[in-house]
């Protein structure tokens, strides 16, 4: 997943998943204190406000958290395809692979090579010990 706001930092779905457990945790304390409210309505027979305050205390924190909670999965589907298809693309979309440098490299020119008998394939000359 890429950053919101700088597309090259990358944004793991375990941070995305922490952070709507943050907003769930105040959700959660919101709804108790929705509940609360709604105890005291019926504490006080208002037993129609404490109904709807009970049923809005459970219903609107829960339809909130599960709305982030949906597109967050979908925010981390939608980029794991991007990343997939833009692998696919690097893949069969014409660019050359990077050629990765070689392991040793000889600092005698070919022509030396070719008097001391060695073929191209020998290894790298390292020092003679004396």
């Amino acid at each position: 997943m890429r950053g919101l706001w700088d597309n090259e930092k990358p944004l793991s779905p375990a941070l995305l998943r922490s952070a709507l457990a943050l907003v769930g945790g105040f959700l959660g304390l919101a709804s108790v204190v929705m509940l609360l409210i709604s105890v005291a309505s019926v504490a006080d027979e208002k037993y129609a406000a404490g109904a709807m305050q009970l049923a809005a205390g459970i219903a609107l924190p829960f339809g909130i958290w599960l709305a982030l909670r949906m597109m967050a999965d979908m925010l981390i589907a939608m980029n794991r395809t991007h990343d997939r298809l833009a692998a696919i693309e690097d893949a069969l979309g014409g660019r050359p692979a990077p050629a990765s440098a070689p392991v040793f490299q000889t600092k005698e020119p070919a022509t030396q090579r070719a008097v001391d008998g060695r073929a191209g394939d020998d290894g790298p000359l390292y020092p003679a010990a004396e």
